[in-house]
């Protein structure tokens, strides 16, 4: 059993914005490298809370939709 943790529920196996079960870790909590690709490249979240900051990966945002504000986040 590996010990890291699904890099997108945390390892707690639900995603609290969806308030379901984790689809990447099937909610194991586990980590998995669809999960690691999949928050490497997704879309900002952040119309879901503030506007500001994307749930998922805790950044400021970064969505590529047409809705306000759109911020580009370079490499870290």
């Amino acid at each position: 059993m590996s010990t890291e943790k699904c890099v997108v529920c945390k390892g707690g196996g639900t995603i609290e914005l969806l308030g379901a079960q984790c689809p990447f870790c099937n909610g194991t909590g586990e980590y998995t490298k669809t999960g690691e690709s999949y928050l490497k490249s997704h879309i900002c979240q952040c119309i879901f809370l503030d506007r500001k900051t994307c749930p998922l990966c805790g950044k400021k945002c970064h969505h590529d939709t047409p809705n306000k504000p759109k911020i580009l986040i370079g490499p870290v």
